[in-house]
């Protein structure tokens, strides 16, 4: 096992992290006391059986969701069940890009248009140097 060195080096960090969907009444688990920690530098891979929460366990990672019980932490940011989502968004926008298995482009937008967009929305490039970093 490599030297990591301190828990600086850390970039995400889910400790004792539950999911639980309901399902009308029900609630059904998707994640039950996951730990993981992810350094810098790090290449992981994450591999398990159909259902066995990998894409459940991605989205509390991307800030798509939160975790129903448990701690995340993404760099210095802590998340919890009870996060704001504007403080999730700007997570995402400022922290984490995302490349997904479906485009999930906006259909009314062109690619290019798709690309500026997280650019146009955290606001720190002119309109041309948005459009010549998109290009």
């Amino acid at each position: 096992m490599a030297d990591h060195g301190g828990s600086d080096d850390i970039i995400i960090k889910l400790t004792n992290v539950h999911k639980t969907y309901l399902l009308g009444l029900e609630g059904v688990p998707a994640l039950r006391g996951v730990n993981l920690s992810i350094f810098a530098g790090e290449f992981v891979t994450i591999l398990g059986t159909s259902g066995g929460g990998k894409t459940t366990m991605l989205n509390i990672i991307g800030t798509i969701d939160k975790p129903s019980k448990g701690d995340v932490r993404i760099g210095q940011d802590k998340i919890k069940y009870a996060t704001p989502d504007r403080v999730l968004a700007s997570i995402r926008l400022n922290k984490l890009g995302f490349v997904f298995q479906q485009f999930n482009l906006i259909g009314s937008l062109t690619a290019l248009e798709n690309v500026e967009l997280p650019m146009q929305l955290k606001g720190e490039l002119s309109r041309s140097g948005i459009r010549k970093r998109a290009s």
